[in-house]
């Protein structure tokens, strides 16, 4: 089944968009065509995959997709990438969230001019890397996919800002159109006591269905386990840094399994589904 889902925390530096291509990379390698969409103004992502010369790009950009005025074709911003394809973040998107904002119906352009006329025909999963802020275009971005996977360190401020997003963000979408949790991923773990302690709370509240089996308290105490979450491994700041996925860094790290997990809650549709 074809799927459209966001990374997304209202919190920067929790690795959401470490999170974001390595999942896009994760379901290419499960044989599936995939579309990464950048909508964070910082273009982290775009410059992560190597096409950072497109954030600073004239026309046609991703701001002439989302527009009032004579829309482009979301074919035309695109760019292909060996294993998934990408439509980059440009550096005006400061002014394109203003047009969302400003726009009846704004909300509504991400699902119209890039989900409806590319899922399923194009693409069976494109992965959105949202911006770690409350807004307009992040809520457009978890209203057109419907899905969310939620990146947290394990730190009270990461929780708190997750906490707020499920409150003033996640519950008002939810009343008025269907959205998603399929996952939430502890990023960056080293094995402290202050990480096992947030995964066992998050475990005790209703969140607790969103937890990946690879993401759990118990893999502290299992000698045979590298611990639970997505672990901190340099080779991901080093991959972004050469505008590779980890995959293509370094094919062999211990963490493309967890990813590969990942991809395979994304395609089922969540955690609970296995």
């Amino acid at each position: 089944m074809s799927r459209a889902v966001s990374v997304s925390l209202q919190k920067g530096g929790v690795g959401k968009t470490t999170i974001a291509i390595n999942l896009a990379d994760a379901l290419a390698a499960r044989d599936n065509d995939v579309l990464l969409v950048d909508l964070d103004q910082q273009g982290n992502a775009t410059e992560g995959v190597g096409m950072k010369d497109a954030y600073e790009s004239a026309s046609p950009n991703i701001g002439d997709v989302l527009t009032d005025d004579d829309p482009v074709d979301v074919q035309e911003v695109i760019r292909d990438r060996e294993v998934f394809d990408v439509l980059p973040a440009h550096v005006d998107l400061d002014d394109i969230e203003d047009r969302v904002r400003n726009s009846t119906f704004g909300v509504l352009w991400v699902r119209r001019r890039i989900i409806d006329p590319l899922l399923d025909d194009e693409y069976d999963y494109i992965v959105i890397d949202s911006p770690p802020s409350l807004g307009p275009l992040s809520d457009a971005a978890l209203i057109g996919s419907g899905n969310v996977v939620v990146p947290l360190l394990m730190s009270e401020p990461s929780v708190s800002g997750f906490e707020r997003m499920f409150e003033q963000q996640i519950g008002p979408i939810r009343r008025e159109v269907d959205l998603d949790i399929l996952a939430i991923v502890p990023n960056d773990l080293t094995g402290n006591n202050e990480e096992r302690r947030i995964i066992q709370n998050l475990e005790d509240s209703p969140f607790d269905k969103y937890i990946p089996q690879f993401a759990r308290s118990s893999l502290f105490d299992d000698a045979e386990s590298k611990g639970p979450g997505i672990r901190h491994r340099i080779a991901f700041s080093r991959a972004w840094r050469d505008g590779k996925t980890l995959r293509e860094y370094d094919p062999t790290n211990d963490m493309l399994s967890r990813l590969d997990e990942l991809a395979g809650i994304v395609e089922r549709g969540g955690v609970t589904d296995a």
